[in-house]
């Protein structure tokens, strides 16, 4: 084989790799983190405020894998009124929301396994809190 041959097969061969490549990447599936990025990004300086003030919240805010169930604890629900989002990154889909209270139990079985994140949205006395944990379901 002479080195022209050898040549065009490079040539060839690239060619169809990188349609591969191209062929590959419009199959994969992705998801937005927000739908109104533009104007999440305006706000974000109040969401920096929130996040100050959930960390200088005085009660417990925590998330645990206690057996077969996810336990929930937020020490001081009766004064506050606000929500807990659980977000999974990888799927918009499995994203829900449930009202806050003292302790929630919520069943492993209802999430599917991997990472997930747990938002805490509150308000209480006229300001607004932002908690959140990063957890990983295991089975």
């Amino acid at each position: 084989m002479n080195w022209g041959n050898k040549i065009t097969l490079v040539f060839v061969g690239f060619v169809i790799l990188i349609i591969t490549m191209v062929i590959f990447s419009m199959k994969q599936e992705f998801h937005m983190v927000e739908e109104n990025y533009y104007e999440e990004e305006i706000a974000y300086q109040g969401k920096m405020d929130e996040i100050r003030n959930g960390n200088d919240w005085k009660g417990v805010v925590s998330v645990k894998q206690e057996g077969g169930n996810l336990a929930l604890q937020f020490e001081g629900a009766a004064k506050v009124n606000g929500k807990i989002q659980f977000y999974r990154p990888s799927d918009a889909d499995l994203d829900f929301f449930v009202p806050i209270s003292e302790e929630i139990n919520i069943p492993i079985e209802k999430f599917k396994a991997g990472n997930w994140k747990v938002s805490f949205n509150w308000e209480a006395d006229e300001k607004k809190y932002f908690k959140e944990e990063q957890i990983f379901i295991q089975r």
